[in-house]
């Protein structure tokens, strides 16, 4: 009987300290505040922009077309990703250049 019932403790201890330690996290993810921080717009390395857009985007490009060329990679974080829709307006862009001076280089 002492052998199940130590095994019920740690059983009880170990969920108690799983959900313990998770609730501060779960908190975060649901939360509309946490969701918003981590979105946050952060201005990106312009240097990276640039060379990502010369080399990933098929000029002449519709500001959809920018966008989407941009929305996978994985180089930026959604705040820079965020920071650059931002700025960037509708248009068509003849070089990376153009983009680069519309969303203010």
């Amino acid at each position: 009987m002492r052998h199940t019932s130590s095994i019920t403790t740690r059983i009880v201890l170990g969920l108690g300290l799983s959900l313990t330690l998770a609730a501060p996290l779960w908190a975060c993810l649901t939360s509309d505040a946490c969701a918003a921080e981590t979105m946050a717009e952060t201005r990106p390395d312009m240097k990276k922009v640039s060379a990502h857009l010369s080399g990933h985007v098929t000029y002449p490009a519709t500001r959809a077309q920018v966008l989407a060329a941009c929305a996978s990679t994985p180089e930026f974080t959604a705040g820079e990703k965020a920071w650059f829709a931002g700025r960037l307006p509708e248009g068509t862009y003849k070089s990376a250049h153009e983009v680069l001076a519309a969303v203010g280089k």
